[in-house]
């Protein structure tokens, strides 16, 4: 892989996981991602307001898909990890989730998320990392994995394409599956444990991370994602990541991007 950034900023993406290192955004509002967040900071604790509770200092924090939440640290500065759920055992990530957030020390899991971006750029470009070696090198083991119908799989895997200017919708979905679009809804639910509308509008929008250090204009990316117009896109970006599609494009500067087997440097 690429050697390190001056910035020393660095981002891995792949179809299950991403791994952030780098700013963490000025004035963030509230944020709803699709995904599990994981955070520390780069020294010291971070500062965590879910939903409308009080702020809370945390040495890691580790939050549900879909939760409403705000972070900050004293340096400006985050690690943080994202975990599909599509993919994973719901019981094993919200085992994950309650041993992070269990208190007492966790000082080795923190030291080795604070450690993670050194052992992710040594990988080999080759291919992207599975979702097992990204979690053995981040978290030191691996999450189990979902057993999925082969045709919700197939649909996964069209969410995760690149290219999503064609809007994949629930009735087309079900046909090919040879299902009603209602049995297909419920199927589809029942398997990943969100609904079909809710993970398209996350995988979207999960898509522009994969265009944040670019140079093209927001308005190409908006259409290359398959929004409508740069309106829905910006409201859909600032809802889901709690800031405005320009501030992650400044605080993307000189962020070294690893996306799948792309290097978007």
């Amino acid at each position: 892989m690429t050697g390190e950034t001056e910035s020393g900023k660095f981002m891995l993406c792949t179809r299950d996981r991403v791994f952030y290192a780098g700013l963490l955004g000025r004035g963030m509002k509230t944020r709803r991602m699709g995904g599990a967040g994981i955070y520390v900071a780069p020294e010291g604790p971070v500062r965590i307001k879910i939903g409308d509770g009080p702020w809370q200092e945390r040495e890691i924090a580790a939050l549900a898909p879909g939760c409403a939440h705000r972070a900050e640290t004293r340096s400006g500065r985050i690690i943080s990890l994202l975990i599909e759920p599509e993919r994973v055992e719901a019981e094993a990530l919200e085992r994950l989730i309650e041993t992070l957030n269990g208190g007492g020390d966790q000082s080795v899991a923190i030291a080795r998320i604070r450690g993670a971006a050194g052992r992710l750029r040594q990988l080999p470009d080759s291919e992207p990392p599975s979702a097992e070696t990204f979690d053995r090198l981040v978290l030191g083991r691996a999450l189990a994995g979902r057993t999925l119908d082969a045709r919700i799989e197939t649909v996964l895997e069209r969410f995760d394409e690149e290219d999503r200017e064609t809007r994949l919708s629930a009735d087309t979905c079900a046909g090919e599956a040879g299902l009603s679009t209602s049995r297909f809804l419920h199927l589809f639910k029942e398997q990943t444990g969100v609904s079909f509308r809710a993970l398209r509008m996350w995988k979207q929008a999960r898509g522009f991370l994969y265009h944040a250090n670019h140079d093209s204009s927001l308005t190409d990316v908006a259409f290359a994602l398959g929004y409508p117009d740069s309106s829905h896109f910006s409201h859909s970006i600032r809802r889901i990541y709690g800031l405005q599609p320009r501030s992650i494009r400044v605080g993307s500067r000189d962020l070294e991007v690893l996306a799948s087997d792309r290097v978007c440097a």
